[in-house]
């Protein structure tokens, strides 16, 4: 019986795995999304602007100030900020889900009664599901990029020629 809970625990260990590195990558797409849509537009705005009002150019840059400032305007609603920092909680509390799943399989299970672990389990099975229920969804592409970097062994301690953990 015990058996099924370790199990368990692994597979909320694997899939933790797989979601916070999937999150890692939609949090690094958002990020430069910020920055392209909410630094770049902004500076334009405000260098062509400055230009145009003092002078030095004619009015025919004003097109590039106005185009920067309705980019400046819907990057503010759109807030690609926003779900950088979402998805970079997510891959942070599904790193801290993974790392609960593998201690307690690993480590706590050795210790605790075969009821106490069972509760734990439910416990982690239970905050494993709200985090799904909560978090912000990620796409194939992200997927298919955690999945290639985890299947190539990076989330895997280093271990000696004996196996043993480093």
């Amino acid at each position: 019986m015990k058996q099924n809970y370790i199990n368990e625990c692994k597979i909320i260990q694997q899939n933790s795995t797989y979601t916070a590195e999937a999150h890692h990558h939609m949090a690094i797409r958002f990020k430069r999304l910020a920055f392209w849509f909410e630094v770049v537009p902004a500076v334009c705005s405000a260098i062509t602007g400055t230009l145009v009002s003092s002078g030095i150019v004619g009015n025919w840059l004003l097109i590039f100030t106005v185009m920067s400032s309705i980019l400046t305007a819907i990057t503010a609603i759109l807030n690609p900020d926003k779900t950088y920092q979402q998805h970079l909680e997510a891959a942070k509390d599904f790193t801290a889900l993974k790392h609960d799943a593998r201690f307690l399989h690993e480590s706590a299970s050795t210790t605790m009664s075969d009821e106490s672990f069972a509760i734990a389990v439910e416990n982690l099975h239970n905050k494993y599901n709200d985090l799904i229920k909560n978090v912000p969804p990620t796409d194939s592409s992200s997927f298919d990029k955690a999945q290639a970097i985890i299947q190539k062994g990076t989330h895997e301690p280093d271990k000696d020629k004996n196996g043993l953990i480093k």
